[in-house]
């Protein structure tokens, strides 16, 4: 058995602590409010109330007797999956590396934190994202050069260079996750189903990850000394958009897909540039490369391309939608 602690215990943090519940792991696990952290109980996780962008110890709970400090100054493993999204008041640069620096703090404040940089596998989770809009349908690894643009993306990059900070590099894994898909997640079956018009480039490629598999490649990383520190994860088998959303429209039996006469391919244009006076929502067309870690790791995925993906999520998503 060994002792786990989650910071963002959400869509990927969630089934990440149940795959390590079910191997008999303790599992504690960072909340903002002490209504989740009465939700995290209820499945047999460990809360602890804390807000990392605000710092400071934590709040008192009723769950907190359980926070062994026997458990918890041993953690075999620190998962960072806090959302990338945009925080107000504060520039993107600093949306995780102020929590991370906080959360440093509240290691050493409890006595954690030489244990946690001498014997604890951190795993950060970050975002293809950070390579920016490379054009035209460039292949992309952990060697390419990142230019991210975008908050969350500018968010992740400056947290996985606080892990090459603060971290030693074999005790450290920064993972760039593609385009999370699974349940409630399938993205815009709703405007296909409706026939809105899309704002996207259709010959742009889609990267894409089942959650599942993301959550088992995080497992696995967790249990193994990896090679190297950093890994794309992907499920390997970019997709052009058009075809993505052409293959939503024949599982819901549904018109084809419609896309804005400005969507217009970007083969050619100048990284970053505008159409038709805004720019692409989905301006990144890249396809990246999973090689590094499908060899360093005996996972097979559950969902090895969108069809499989798509195949298991849409009849789910749509009833749900409906209900």
């Amino acid at each position: 058995m060994a002792s786990r602690l989650i910071v963002g215990c959400g869509y990927v943090g969630m089934r990440v602590a149940s795959k390590w519940l079910k191997q008999g792991d303790s599992v504690f696990a960072i909340t903002r409010s002490t209504a989740r952290a009465n939700e995290l109980s209820q499945y047999g996780i460990k809360p602890l109330v804390w807000d990392w962008l605000l710092g400071g110890l934590p709040e008192a709970h009723a769950s907190l007797p359980t926070f062994s400090e026997r458990e918890a100054s041993r953690f075999a493993t620190i998962l960072i999956a806090v959302t990338h999204a945009e925080q107000q008041n504060l520039p993107p640069a600093e949306t995780h590396t102020r929590g991370l620096n906080h959360l440093a703090s509240l290691l050493k404040s409890m006595g954690w934190w030489d244990s946690a940089t001498t014997r604890t596998k951190w795993v950060y989770l970050s975002t293809t994202g950070v390579f920016g809009p490379s054009l035209p349908g460039d292949w992309v690894d952990e060697d390419s050069d990142v230019f991210p643009e975008r908050p969350g993306s500018i968010a992740a990059l400056a947290g996985e260079q606080w892990m090459v900070s603060h971290i030693s590099k074999d005790l450290r894994v920064n993972l760039r996750s593609a385009g999370i898909v699974g349940p409630g997640r399938v993205p815009r079956w709703q405007s296909i189903r409706d026939q809105t018009p899309m704002h996207v480039d259709p010959d742009s490629f889609l990267n894409l990850i089942h959650v599942d598999d993301l959550a088992a490649m995080v497992v696995a990383v967790a249990a193994t000394n990896m090679q190297f520190d950093l890994y794309c994860v992907s499920d390997g088998v970019p997709v052009r958009r058009k075809e993505y959303y052409e293959y939503i429209s024949q599982l819901g039996n549904w018109p084809q897909p419609v896309f804005e006469s400005r969507s217009l391919p970007v083969t050619g244009l100048a990284k970053g540039a505008a159409i038709g006076g805004s720019r692409f929502r989905s301006d990144g067309n890249k396809r990246v490369r999973n090689n590094r870690i499908q060899a360093e790791l005996a996972v097979r995925l559950e969902y090895p391309s969108y069809r499989e993906a798509l195949n298991s999520l849409l009849d789910e998503t749509t009833k749900k939608q409906s209900n």
